[in-house]
């Protein structure tokens, strides 16, 4: 095994572990989740079980939309990356109660965790292995419609957001800021995350 197939393993797994710290810290700012995260606290507010679990179960559907909009057989290798990401959000969940409640603390939060996510997702790409099924929909809408990586992730946050309105879910101003920039903020670390992890990685 080579030195950068090592790294590629390495920023996989810690990068799911990452962006599932991210996305908790955003739940527990109380400023407003991802819309996807929304949704699924809006789920576990109405029909029990975890957060983690309704990422899972609804991960499982995104696989067969994916693989509708590719033409192709469905990726089930992704349960892997959908699996430690609902798992780790739960554990991470159970772990993060922030102790302050001010506004200061609540952005502070909210931040942070939107910049982990991002760095996180960007260092998971980095992998090469299965996406998360949610990030794998936004590849085939990508490459389906013709869409820029922002344009897709946009319109897939957009919709969610749509559903986490419906449940109740915990929706607030940084649900915005989530929806328009998390996109970009991806698509500007990815190239630095790269350049920092694999490309000075000799084989």
């Amino acid at each position: 095994m080579t030195n950068k197939t090592i790294i590629r393993i390495i920023a996989y797994i810690a990068g799911l572990i990452i962006q599932a710290l991210g996305l908790a810290l955003m739940i527990r700012s109380d400023l407003g989740t991802g819309p996807w995260d929304g949704f699924y606290v809006g789920m576990c507010s109405h029909f029990g079980l975890t957060v983690g679990f309704w990422l899972i179960i609804f991960g499982v559907i995104f696989i067969f939309c994916s693989s509708y909009l590719m033409k192709r057989r469905p990726d089930f290798l992704s349960l892997i990356t959908v699996i430690i990401l609902g798992l780790c959000i739960d554990v991470w969940l159970y772990v993060i109660h922030p102790e302050q409640k001010g506004a200061e603390m609540q952005v502070f939060t909210f931040w942070l965790g939107l910049i982990i996510t991002s760095a996180g997702t960007g260092m998971y790409l980095q992998g090469e292995f299965a996406l998360t099924p949610a990030d794998q929909l936004m590849i085939a809408l990508c490459r389906r419609l013709g869409l820029s990586l922002t344009a897709s992730k946009t319109i897939g946050d957009s919709c969610a957001l749509a559903f986490a309105l419906v449940l109740d879910g915990p929706i607030g101003l940084g649900t915005v800021i989530y929806t328009f920039l998390s996109g970009p903020l991806i698509q500007f670390l990815i190239p630095r995350i790269e350049r920092a992890i694999v490309t000075h990685v000799k084989d």
